[in-house]
């Protein structure tokens, strides 16, 4: 595979990070720190915004601040950045759930979750970058957003489990209060969709839109 743009990924996510690395891909973390704020009601329009959101902050400070070291990044790509902003929500019966504050919420969602099925909707925006010779910076050339929805299906569990769960430590940074690549695993019973998407990061579909536009490509350099 050839990789054809500098990837810079949003997010302080260690899964995230690990799914990029899984795909071959070479990139830089670089963590957002803007305020959230949704003005969305329906989950698949939410995580949108909070990607877009995410990825528009890393994007506007590398407009407003060129890296000095701009033409050692891009050395070896097309001179080309490629910033990537994304965000996973929980949603059942058309009500988010996000990570919880406590233990006490941890139990609540999760009880609630019990031998029921729920969405897991993940949005990813991404940004390119390239650099212009005549205002010595960088200039946004190509968006696009999406997201991928996968339907859960979990077993029946009592408050004795999910608690024993929670005492792992595992739920508290969670969408939803679960981890499904973790302990939380053994509380799904069933996916429909992409297994990724669930974890935190749609990978597939992600790796199709990079091939769609040529940011990466195959074998004798042709898109897959």
């Amino acid at each position: 595979m050839n990789q054809n743009v500098l990837i810079i990924l949003a997010s302080g996510s260690p899964r995230r990070k690990e799914l990029l690395q899984q795909a071959g891909l070479e990139f830089e973390v670089v963590v957002s720190d803007v305020k959230e704020k949704i003005t969305k009601t329906k989950p698949e329009d939410v995580v949108i915004e909070l990607s877009e959101q995410k990825c528009r902050a890393v994007t506007d400070e590398f407009i407003r601040k060129t890296p000095k070291n701009i033409f050692d990044l891009i050395e070896k790509e097309s001179g080309k950045i490629m910033i990537i902003g994304a965000d996973t929500v929980v949603s059942m019966d058309n009500k988010i759930l996000g990570k919880p504050e406590d233990s006490k919420e941890a139990l609540r969602m999760l009880m609630s979750l019990s031998g029921r099925s729920h969405e897991v909707y993940t949005g990813v925006t991404c940004k390119v970058l390239q650099y212009n010779s005549f205002t010595e910076g960088l200039i946004e050339t190509d968006s696009f957003s999406f997201y991928s929805e996968t339907l859960v299906n979990m077993y029946p569990f009592n408050e004795y489990e999910a608690l024993d769960y929670i005492s792992t430590g595992e739920p508290m940074d969670k969408a939803g209060s679960y981890g499904i690549q973790g302990i939380g695993e053994r509380l799904v019973q069933s996916i429909n969709g992409d297994y990724n998407n669930v974890v935190g990061f749609p990978l597939s579909k992600f790796m199709k839109e990079l091939s769609k536009r040529e940011y990466v490509s195959y074998g004798d350099g042709s898109s897959m």
